[in-house]
């Protein structure tokens, strides 16, 4: 009888031994993982970014455009100065605007018959029961730059358009976009 108590108490002293020691290893294994993972994520982007940054500044020399960088991450060149009302957050602008692939292929198109209608500072969601457009949150900062009357041209990267998927119609996914705008009427 001494002797399968015995068994038993080695039994059950190896089988804890061993789920602790499981568990330190199975522990110590997943955030190291998941640390490496998030620093290749960031890695990666960091990456992509640099690359979006050199193609837009190569477009930007090619084209003789004399932009600034915004702190938010776009581009903006003032093309015509505006007169009249500053724009704000929650100012309904009519835009004409078109927009651009890097390399020229065209997207969309807006003009004074058929302008594009937003929210500035809005959230899209607000934008659609307001019975306006949605639009990139790029554009949201941009249009904050401008007022009535102006012309500018902006380029957003992908991660201030249409992001890693696009817009699953004209903008492929990871586009940067430019967009030439003048508003037509601030409200």
């Amino acid at each position: 009888m001494k002797k399968n108590y015995l068994i038993l108490n080695i039994f059950f002293a190896l089988l804890f031994f061993t789920a602790c020691n499981s568990n330190k290893t199975d522990n110590s294994i997943k955030p190291k993982n998941t640390v490496n993972i998030r620093e290749n994520i960031e890695k990666a982007n960091k990456i992509l970014i640099e690359k979006d940054k050199d193609k837009i500044e190569s477009f930007l020399r090619r084209h003789n455009l004399q932009a600034t960088f915004d702190d938010t991450g776009f581009w903006y060149a003032e093309i015509e100065k505006g007169k009249g009302t500053k724009i704000e957050n929650g100012t309904l602008v009519v835009l004409q605007c078109t927009i651009n692939l890097l390399d020229g292929t065209p997207c969309y198109a807006y003009n004074e018959d058929n302008p594009l209608i937003f929210v500035a500072g809005k959230s899209n969601e607000l934008s659609e029961t307001a019975n306006t457009q949605n639009v990139v949150s790029g554009l949201h900062s941009a249009i904050l730059l401008t007022e009535n009357q102006a012309r500018y041209v902006f380029v957003f990267p992908p991660h201030l358009a249409h992001g890693i998927i696009g817009d699953g119609n004209n903008i492929p996914p990871r586009s940067i976009l430019v967009y030439d705008i003048k508003v037509l009427d601030v409200q």
